[in-house]
């Protein structure tokens, strides 16, 4: 009689670790957030920097997808956030928007404007599961583990 080994089953169905399925739930939600994810931001071209941030930052099969750019946390909560002292969220230069250096900015009552919105905006991966990302997500495991 063979005994059970769960670590040779999960294998065998690709759960492990790194392993198929979780590569493809990885890249899944990469797909269905990039029509969710801000290109241009309040009149600042970003030019679709952050969703190219989801995927230079994301190892597939991490379990982990993450965005990762200087401005990534305040466009996903979409809120402006300002110079405490100046109450300003930066100036123009000819280089474009700067900001005063060493300064923390702090939270507005303002929100941000988003080109592509309502679609585009904040809270992008909330959204795009809401919109049917969980069942894309089930239907790319399901399709992954029949392999």
């Amino acid at each position: 009689m063979k005994k059970f080994n769960a670590r040779e089953n999960l294998k065998r169905l690709g759960l492990e670790e790194g392993g198929p399925v979780q590569q493809v739930i990885d890249q899944t939600v990469l797909d269905i957030c990039e029509p969710y994810i801000p290109m241009d931001i309040s009149g600042g071209a970003d030019g679709g920097g952050l969703i190219r941030s989801g995927i230079l930052n994301t190892v597939i099969g991490s379990g982990e997808v993450v965005w990762k750019t200087p401005y990534a946390h305040y466009v996903h909560e979409g809120i402006v956030y300002v110079d405490p002292q100046t109450h300003a969220a930066g100036f123009l230069t000819e280089d474009g928007w700067r900001s005063r250096k060493g300064i923390s900015k702090v939270p507005s009552d303002r929100t941000l404007q988003y080109q592509g919105a309502p679609t585009r905006g904040s809270h992008w991966v909330d959204r795009a599961m809401q919109d049917g990302g969980i069942k894309a997500v089930e239907d790319a495991v399901r399709k992954a583990v029949k392999k």
